[in-house]
C-alpha cells in the first residue's frame, strides 16, 4: 500500500487521463479521480466523452447531464449533451441542454453548431450547412469536432445533391428519415468495421 505522499492526486490522474493512449486507461484514472473528488463536473464530462465515443451512450448521457449539474459554465459539455440527445431523436432535452449556449451569441462556433443542428432535424439543409460551416471557420480549438461537423455537412449535401438520382435519394431519405438519421451516422463510430 502506498503511503499518502505517493499517491496520486486528482490534478494528476486527470492530466493522465487526458493524455493516456486507450480508453480503458483514461476510465480507470478518470474513475479514480471521481474517488478522489466526486464533485468534480470536468471528469464526468471527459469520462462521458469517452463512454460516447466508445458507443455506450446511455452512460455518456447521464454523465454529460452530471457533468452539466456540476459545472454549469462548461459549454463544450452542454453541446455534447444535447448532441447525445438529438441523436437520440430527444429534440426537447437537446434543445433544453442547448439552452445555456445562447448566451454564447452568434459569433461562438458551439451556438452555431447547435442551430445547425436543430435546422438538420427540421431537414433544412441549406441553413443547417451555413451554419455548420461558419461554426467550422470560427472553431480553431476542437478540430475532433471539426470533423464531426464536416461528415454531416458531407451527408447532408448528399440528401439534397440534385445529382442524386430520385431513387437513390428515395432510398436514402427512407432510411433516413431526413436530418436524424444523419446526425446518428454521424456521431456514430466505425466500430464495425474495427473488428
Amino acid at each position: 500500500m502506498r503511503n499518502e505522499s505517493t499517491k496520486l492526486d486528482s490534478d494528476e490522474l486527470m492530466h493522465l487521463a487526458m493524455h493516456a493512449d486507450n480508453h480503458e486507461l483514461a476510465i480507470d484514472y478518470l474513475k479514480r479521480v471521481l474517488e478522489i473528488s466526486e464533485d468534480n463536473g470536468k471528469a464526468y464530462y471527459l469520462l462521458g466523452a469517452i463512454h460516447a465515443e466508445i458507443g455506450m451512450y446511455d452512460r455518456a448521457t447521464e454523465e454529460m447531464t452530471r457533468a452539466v449539474e456540476l459545472e454549469p459554465d462548461l459549454p463544450t459539455a452542454h453541446f455534447q449533451l444535447g448532441l447525445l440527445h438529438i441523436t437520440s431523436a430527444r429534440v426537447e432535452e437537446a434543445e433544453y441542454a442547448w439552452r445555456p449556449l445562447d448566451k454564447l451569441g452568434e459569433s461562438d462556433p458551439l451556438f452555431l453548431f447547435k442551430r445547425g443542428m436543430l435546422h438538420l432535424v427540421k431537414d433544412e439543409f441549406n441553413a443547417c450547412i451555413a451554419d455548420l460551416n461558419q461554426g467550422i471557420a470560427l472553431n480553431s480549438q476542437n478540430d475532433a469536432l471539426n470533423n464531426d461537423m464536416r461528415k454531416i455537412i458531407h451527408k447532408a449535401e448528399q440528401i439534397q445533391s440534385p445529382s442524386s438520382s430520385p431513387t437513390e435519394l428515395n432510398k436514402e431519405q427512407s432510411k433516413s428519415d431526413g436530418g436524424r438519421h444523419i446526425l446518428l451516422s454521424a456521431y456514430q463510430r466505425d466500430d464495425e468495421t474495427e473488428h
